[in-house]
C-alpha cells in the first residue's frame, strides 16, 4: 500500500477516480490515522474528518505516524487545521486554507466545517464553509461584481450564522436586507457561475503532493522529536480494538474443526504470544519500525510464492479476510519477533523447559556432548560462502535467507561470525558422522 487518504464531501468520487493507487477511506475519526499507520503506507493524506458528535483525529496520532517513518500530509478541512497544529513536527500542510492557519489569518473550526450526508449519498453537502465563502467573495471583488464595502456585508452575515445553517441561500438571504438592491442582484446572478470550492482546490493539491512524493521517491524524513508515551496513549481503547474480518458463524465452526484435529491447544498458545507481544508493545513503546514489519512480511510471503500485491489480494480473498488486516497480521508478527529478540536472554530458560515438555532436551543434549568430545575445531578454512549454501540447501532443505545477519539474530546469535562457527563445526561433524556410518560406526 503506497497512499491512505481521508476524504468525504470535500472531493466527488470522479475526481477521486484520477488516483486509482490511492486508497480512499471515509473522514477521519479518531483511532482510525493510527490504525492506518500501523499498516505501513509510504503516506497518509488528511483532508476531512469528523468533530462534531465523534472525536476528532489525535494529535497523538499523527505524531505515532511520523516517528515511525510514515510521511503525513493534510490540506483542505481537518487535515488543513491539524497540519497548521503539527508541521513543526513534520506533517506536510499544503494548500492556502493551511497556510492561512498556520500563519494566523484564520484561528476558527467553523471556518472549514460544514454538515453532510451519510458514505451512501456521497456525503451529500448539507452547508457552505467559510473558506469557500471568502474565496468567493475575493473573486467577486477582483472581477467587480462587487465592492469591498458590500463583500465585507456578506462576509460578516455569513460568519454570524452557526456552521450548520449556513448556506449560500441563508447567507443571500440575509444580504437581500443588507445590500443596495443593484449589488445584490448583480451577486446573485454571477453566484451561479462564479463560486470558489477553496476546498477542493486544496484537496487536488494534495492529491497531486502526495503522487508527486510518490514518484520522486516517497521516503519520508526522520522525525525531528522523541515520540513520548503516556499513560493515555498507552490506555487508548482503540489501540487494541480487534480488526472486524470474517463470518462470525464459520469462524466457530473452523475452530470446532481445529479442536477436532488437536490442535487447538497449540494454536491457542501461538495467538497469547501475539496478544501478551501487543501488550508490551502498548506499554513499553518497543514499536517494530517499518523495516521489521517489512523484513516479516518477506519472511511470510516469500515461502508461499505470494510475490506481487495481488498475490496477497488473493490469499486474503481465499482467507476471509483484507489486505489491510494481513499488514496488521504481519504487524503482529513483528511485535512476537522484536520482543523475542529483546528478551532472548530471559527466554533461554524458558526454551529449555520447552525443550524438556517436546521430550527433544536429550537428544540435543547428547548431540551437542559428542560435538564438544570431538574437540572439533571451528573450520575457518572452509570458505563461509560453502558452508551457507551447504547448510541451507542440504542441512536445512530451504533457500538461503537474504539478510544473514537478520537470520542469524532470528536465532538468538548476536552477529553472523558467530553463525558462520557453528555452521563450520556442524559441518565438520556431520562428515566425521557420514565416514562412520560408511565405515559401519554406530
Amino acid at each position: 500500500m503506497s497512499a491512505v487518504i481521508f476524504c468525504g464531501p470535500t472531493l466527488q468520487m470522479e475526481e477521486r477516480a484520477a488516483y486509482a493507487a490511492f486508497e480512499f477511506r471515509s473522514p477521519v475519526r479518531q483511532g482510525e490515522l493510527y490504525a492506518a499507520a500501523r499498516e505501513a503506507p509510504r503516506v497518509i493524506g488528511v483532508i476531512d474528518g469528523y468533530f462534531d458528535g465523534q472525536p476528532a483525529v489525535w494529535h497523538k496520532e499523527i505524531l505515532w505516524a511520523l516517528a515511525n517513518g510514515v510521511a503525513v500530509f493534510g490540506a483542505s478541512s481537518m487535515g488543513a487545521l491539524r497540519a497548521a497544529e503539527l508541521h513543526t513536527f513534520g506533517m506536510r500542510g499544503v494548500g492556502s486554507i493551511f497556510e492561512a492557519y498556520r500563519d494566523g489569518r484564520l484561528t476558527d473550526d467553523d471556518e472549514v466545517a460544514l454538515v453532510h450526508g451519510p458514505a451512501e449519498t456521497g456525503y451529500l453537502r448539507l452547508s457552505e464553509p467559510m473558506v469557500n465563502i471568502r474565496a468567493t467573495l475575493e473573486r467577486a471583488v477582483s472581477e467587480h461584481v462587487l465592492d469591498g464595502v458590500a463583500a465585507e456585508t456578506i462576509l460578516a452575515l455569513a460568519k454570524a450564522q452557526f456552521y450548520q445553517e449556513r448556506s449560500w441561500a441563508s447567507v443571500l438571504a440575509d444580504a437581500a436586507n443588507g445590500l443596495p438592491a443593484d449589488s445584490y442582484e448583480r451577486f446573485s446572478a454571477w453566484l451561479k457561475k462564479g463560486k470558489v470550492d477553496r476546498k477542493r482546490d486544496d484537496a487536488l493539491l494534495l492529491l497531486d503532493a502526495v503522487q508527486a512524493f510518490l514518484a520522486e521517491g516517497g521516503k519520508a524524513e526522520s522525525p525531528t522529536f522523541s515520540f513520548e508515551w503516556t499513560e493515555t496513549w498507552a490506555n487508548a481503547p482503540w489501540r487494541n480494538a480487534p480488526p472486524e474480518v470474517g463470518n462470525a458463524e464459520d469462524e466457530e465452526a473452523i475452530l470446532d474443526e481445529l479442536r477436532l484435529d488437536g490442535a487447538y491447544a497449540r494454536a491457542r498458545k501461538e495467538a497469547l504470544s501475539r496478544l501478551l507481544a501487543s501488550n508490551e508493545v502498548a506499554a513499553t513503546g518497543a514499536v517494530p519500525d517499518r523495516r521489521e514489519i517489512a523484513r516479516e512480511m518477506m519472511a511470510f510471503r516469500s515461502p508461499r510464492g505470494l510475490v506481487r500485491q495481488t498475490d496477497v489480494l488473493h490469499w486474503a480473498a481465499e482467507n476471509d479476510t483484507s489486505a489491510e488486516h494481513f499488514e496488521q497480521m504481519m504487524a503482529g508478527r513483528a511485535n512476537v519477533e522484536k520482543l523475542a529478540r529483546l528478551r532472548d536472554a530471559e527466554l533461554r530458560p524458558l526454551i529449555l523447559d520447552q525443550l524438556r515438555e517436546d521430550d527433544a532436551y536429550v537428544a540435543l543434549r547428547e548431540r551437542a556432548r559428542r560435538k564438544a568430545r570431538l574437540h572439533l575445531e571451528p573450520a575457518n578454512k572452509i570458505p563461509s560462502p560453502l558452508l551457507v549454501s551447504w547448510y541451507f540447501g542440504k542441512r536445512l532443505g530451504v533457500s538461503t535467507p537474504d539478510d544473514l545477519g537478520n537470520y542469524a539474530a532470528s536465532i538468538g546469535l548476536a552477529n553472523l561470525d558467530r553463525f558462520y562457527a557453528l555452521l563450520a563445526v556442524e559441518y565438520v561433524f556431520r562428515s566425521i558422522r557420514s565416514k562412520e556410518i560408511l565405515a559401519g560406526g554406530d
